[in-house]
């Protein structure tokens, strides 16, 4: 059975992503006494597989989880494929989500197009809360690495060895992603060329068959060679 984790002991035996949602939700916590007064309101935190490609977390601007007795609450979600990073780095996530769920609670819009740019309103929230914030040319203020007090902060509080495990990056097939630096340093995951088609015509019928190479067809119902039309 896992012992109970006290100061910075490492964990003993088999991590599970469990480890990793408990050390998130004390942490969050611990940041929120520390950085909000201890306002925010408590999420559900998830980790669930990347969906947007590159994103290392997202916050719902809506309240999308129930529990029994009818209460909802908004989900805190950190991408599993990025989660065996630095506890600093995972912890400062975290607290970008957090200071996301700050303006919505305040009713202040810190992002536009679709949620994917940063605005100044999102940059002085995590600036006063340990994060020191970069400008991405096209999605705003996004880019957000922990301060020295910030990382200091998280290694006198966060618990070794809960962030041990990460998903394989995949596309939504199951095969390997394959990934590149973007300009900001983060992986970008390379798009895959779409598999070209050749096209056949029965000249008789007009039947049309595709094939993703090369190859003799014979319409079935004429019996004769049917012609490409096009080549990749």
């Amino acid at each position: 059975m896992q012992r109970e984790l006290k100061g910075n002991d490492t964990i003993k035996g088999q991590i599970t992503i469990q480890s990793a949602i408990d050390e998130l939700q004390r942490m969050f916590k611990l940041l929120n006494a520390r950085y909000f007064g201890g306002e925010l309101e408590r999420p559900v935190i998830t980790i669930l597989t990347d969906s947007t490609s590159g994103a290392y977390g997202w916050i719902s601007v809506n309240k999308v989880w129930n529990s029994k007795d009818n209460a909802w609450f908004r989900e805190i979600n950190l991408c599993a494929e990025y989660l065996n990073r630095p506890p600093e780095l995972v912890i400062t996530t975290l607290m970008h989500e957090m200071c996301h769920l700050w303006n919505i609670q305040q009713g202040v819009q810190d992002t536009s197009r679709k949620g994917t740019y940063h605005n100044a309103a999102f940059q002085d929230v995590a600036a006063a809360r340990g994060l020191i914030v970069s400008r991405h040319q096209t999605y705003g203020y996004c880019i957000t690495t922990p301060s020295e007090a910030f990382t200091e902060l998280v290694t006198q509080n966060c618990r070794e060895g809960c962030f041990k495990l990460e998903r394989m990056k995949t596309y939504r097939d199951g095969t390997p992603k394959v990934t590149k630096p973007g300009a900001d340093g983060r992986e970008k995951t390379v798009t895959r060329m779409r598999q070209s088609y050749r096209k056949y015509v029965c000249q008789n019928c007009g039947l049309i068959a595709r094939t993703t190479k090369d190859a003799q067809l014979i319409c079935g119902d004429c019996q004769t060679a049917m012609q490409p039309q096009n080549q990749p």
